[in-house]
């Protein structure tokens, strides 16, 4: 708009460029002063010689020319009065309606105050249209960064992962080149999310007492460091704890889950009072998911020990299986080692064992004491437990890596097993170790309708089972070397 104005503005030279106050002083000497002299002049000569001497015609031109005077000045004041009237009204219509930009700039392009009063008001209006198109900006910026945080919190289960994506998020949307967070672990704050800066430009873990963290944990409350003109960064290399910095507590109900911090603006200068309050309002929503998730974790530990012990007492019911689960589990494992598999493999391998047949505890005793081969019907019964063993896990969210060997552990390749009938692939490389590893555990100990047998023995059945296609020939061979 200003472009606008600069680009149609004519220099005028009438009386209309002229400033208010030079033209309602003529309009006033010719409306008032000249009249009023005219009148004086003939005042005087009436009171000296007691007649006016001026014959019709002067004095008719005298009074014309006093009254075309007074209409010149009554226009003069009417024309700049409704000048103001004219933009008093479209300042007010812009104010409680639509500016009207064209309206604007016509004024803006004459000379004088109104014209000044018009160009100001259009600069105020292109700042104002320039704040909206940023605050519009804004508006779709926090949108997404909301949307993206919704996203993470609703989909996301594994709680550091949720707090990289928030901290990745905050620090974008405060145009923070640095941001970390630390959480308490025993007696230290622990560093879990890292945003802007190589982990090795950091400290792992800050004591309670250590630095800016340590005081914003102790105090419980923000800090903020501002960047100041006349300071330097020392090296000139900016790290972690660089200003401009803030920081703020994870506080959750009276209790200090950690700290968040963020350092250095892209774009320059220092963090805002806004900067702050989001900041503080994003970390105490961390420390709600932190203890949240302790919480969570704890209920399902209590809830794992829960169903850990229902699955011994089922194990308690029958004494040729007593221990069965624990030595399942100690097969399972040494083939896992044999074969190289991860860390967190071997222990959802551990864990699946323990609670494999958890099932069993809807199995009556004259079926799981049987001294004789079941029948069809009792089959039928018997298996059904490992779909009642999913059903006692699948409560447990960070159990449900289990779900799959638990339900599946009866499954053979060929098709034949049991209770959906899996086939080759379709059953998992943790499922078939535990199946080969309980096979192999009932063959070699007593049960109520037979003798133990060998281990040779056991072998010998199992390596029919792989020649017929029913388990896996290589976890076959994998068992007779590390069992």
């Amino acid at each position: 708009m200003e472009k606008e104005i600069r680009k149609n503005k004519v220099k005028k030279t009438g009386l209309s460029s002229r400033p208010l106050i030079i033209q309602f002083n003529l309009f006033f000497f010719v409306f008032s002063v000249i009249p009023l002299g005219v009148l004086a002049y003939l005042f005087y000569q009436y009171v000296n010689t007691g007649k006016i001497d001026m014959d019709n015609t002067r004095l008719t031109i005298l009074i014309s020319l006093v009254g075309l005077g007074s209409l010149v000045g009554f226009f003069g004041v009417r024309n700049s009065l409704l000048r103001l009237a004219s933009l008093s009204q479209k300042l007010k219509s812009s104010v409680f309606g639509s500016i009207d930009k064209s309206s604007i700039l016509e004024l803006a392009k004459e000379e004088g105050e109104i014209a000044d009063l018009a160009k100001a008001f259009s600069e105020v209006m292109a700042r104002l249209e320039s704040n909206i198109k940023e605050l519009k900006a804004t508006k779709k910026t926090l949108y997404k960064v909301l949307s993206k945080v919704g996203k993470t919190i609703s989909s996301i289960e594994d709680i550091n992962i949720l707090i990289q994506l928030t901290l990745e998020t905050i620090s974008e949307a405060l145009l923070a080149k640095r941001a970390a967070v630390y959480v308490v672990e025993g007696d230290k704050l622990v560093l879990k999310a890292l945003v802007g800066i190589d982990k090795s430009d950091v400290p792992l873990n800050v004591g309670f007492n250590e630095g800016t963290l340590g005081w914003v944990f102790r105090e419980k409350r923000q800090l903020f460091v501002p960047l100041l003109d006349d300071v330097s960064s020392g090296d000139g290399k900016e790290n972690l704890f660089s200003p401009p910095l803030i920081c703020s507590p994870l506080y959750s109900h009276e209790k200090i889950e950690g700290a968040v911090i963020l350092s250095g603006k892209k774009v320059g200068g220092n963090f805002a009072e806004d900067d702050l309050k989001i900041l503080s309002n994003i970390a105490n929503q961390i420390a709600i998911s932190l203890e949240n998730s302790r919480l969570s974790r704890d209920i399902e530990k209590a809830y794992f020990e829960t169903i850990s012990a229902l699955a011994l007492a089922v194990e308690a019911r029958d004494p040729y299986s007593r221990g069965h689960s624990d030595r399942v589990a100690d097969y399972s494992v040494k083939i896992a080692d044999k074969l190289g598999l991860s860390p967190e493999e071997k222990k959802i391998l551990r864990d699946a064992c323990r609670l494999h047949d958890i099932g069993k505890i809807g199995v009556g005793d004259d079926i799981l004491r049987k001294p004789g081969p079941l029948n069809e019907q009792e089959k039928l019964v018997m298996q059904k437990h490992p779909l009642v063993g999913e059903s006692i896990v699948k409560p447990i969210r960070s159990l449900q890596n289990l779900l799959g060997p638990i339900r599946h552990h009866h499954e053979y390749l060929d098709g034949s097993g049991y209770p959906d009938g899996l086939k080759g692939d379709e059953i998992d490389i943790l499922t078939r170790i535990i199946t080969v590893a309980d096979i192999f555990d009932a063959l070699t100990t007593d049960r109520p309708y037979r003798k133990s047998l060998i281990r040779q023995e056991a072998f010998n059945i199992l390596e029919d089972m792989a020649n017929r296609g029913k388990v896996d020939q290589n976890l076959v061979n994998t068992a007779k070397e590390v069992l």
